[in-house]
């Protein structure tokens, strides 16, 4: 099973292959939205782009969707590795800096 290392918060989770970084993350406290937004989001329909975490090494993860190249067009250019947490699946093991 991967595991997810939530660097900052210094959790790590395994979690089944092809899970998803958001559910993992809200279930041990691990902060993926910022202010209104832990209230004010789509609840993990990627819809909103909300939840942008840096996830690497991408390998070990699916291609963008089609949401994430929307909501992430400015933030890729700065960080490749930019995320959305409820879109972001994971097929092998790998380490997640949220916004904090």
């Amino acid at each position: 099973m991967p595991t997810i290392t939530y660097v900052r918060e210094k959790v790590r989770v395994e979690v089944p292959e092809g899970d998803t970084v958001r559910y993992p993350a809200l279930e041990n406290d691990v902060p993926v939205y910022c202010g209104l937004w832990k209230y004010a989001n789509c609840h993990g329909n990627g819809l909103c782009g909300t939840d942008r975490v840096a996830v690497s090494p991408s390998t070990n993860t699916n291609s963008l969707s089609f949401m994430e190249k929307f909501w992430l067009r400015s933030d890729l250019k700065k960080n490749p590795n930019m995320r959305l947490a409820c879109q972001v699946q994971v097929f092998g093991d790998v380490s997640v800096e949220t916004q904090g």
